[in-house]
């Protein structure tokens, strides 16, 4: 989180409010995996209303007050990029800066959580990490591929078409379960096992074609920086109980992984 405020400009002691809004937006205990995906959507959508006001609101008096005063940072690049000599209005620049703030920082740390469970399940890879930090970069995609941090994707079609043999009409909601194609045998070898030297490894966990993760990279290069750090720094990491973990129908992470560490 302080990267990403750090690459906008917000003042990154501002984090606890983020890290709030991040709990109201993506930390949910009552969701029905049942309840159709428009009726849910709906729901969501008006139980979040306020906090999205919040946030939009910190984020338009960012954009204004760089306006004012425009700074050598992401936002103020935002303020002046054009494309045939259309620019951006503040309320495309605040979902872009608050989809950056918030699921860019909530799906890293959740993928740190996420590799250390595994690391946890298998202690002979993390000996291997330890011993050659080259794998790290294999162990987050695997760990993104078996602990994928959104489970699922709504889509909505913008044309009728036919998936296998179902029809899709148009305007069809359609949830894409992300984890599932994750383990598909058909392109992934013995799909359950954490296996850190897969190669190739073409999970969908950021996403595919035009909506493929803005911040896949700095993601990628979070986790690998934050996992070497923790391997040099302790012998031994274990985890202990109680993990206490998000509600996996919506976001497959811990909210709490307490460790016991050896330097």
């Amino acid at each position: 989180m302080i990267v990403i405020a750090e690459l906008l400009g917000i003042p990154a002691a501002d984090r606890p409010i983020f890290r709030r809004w991040a709990d109201v937006l993506f930390d949910r205990t009552d969701v029905d995996p049942s309840a159709p995906v428009l009726e849910a959507g709906r729901e969501t959508m008006a139980r979040v209303a306020p906090t999205i006001r919040e946030m939009n609101g910190y984020l338009l008096d960012h954009i204004r007050a760089h306006r004012a005063a425009p700074g050598d940072d992401l936002t103020g690049r935002l303020l002046t990029a054009e494309v045939d000599g259309v620019r951006l209005d503040d309320q495309e620049i605040v979902g872009f800066v608050g989809v950056l703030l918030i699921a860019g920082h909530i799906t890293t740390t959740a993928t740190l959580g996420n590799t250390v469970l595994s690391l946890d399940e298998h202690p002979g890879v993390a000996a291997e990490l330890r011993a050659d930090p080259g794998l790290l970069p294999g162990a987050v995609e695997e760990s993104l591929r078996l602990r994928t941090p959104f489970p699922r994707l709504a889509r909505r079609a913008t044309t009728a078409t036919r998936i296998g043999e179902t029809a899709v009409p148009a305007g069809a909601v359609l949830q894409l379960w992300i984890t599932a194609a994750n383990r598909d045998d058909r392109v992934f070898a013995d799909p359950g096992r954490f296996d850190i030297r897969r190669s190739p490894n073409p999970h969908l966990s950021f996403g595919h074609g035009i909506h493929f993760c803005l911040g896949a990279p700095l993601a990628r290069l979070e986790a690998r920086l934050a996992l070497r750090i923790l391997l040099d720094r302790y012998r031994d990491i274990t985890v202990a109980a109680p993990v206490e973990e998000r509600n996996p129908f919506v976001m497959m992470s811990v909210n709490r992984l307490p460790l016991e560490v050896r330097r």
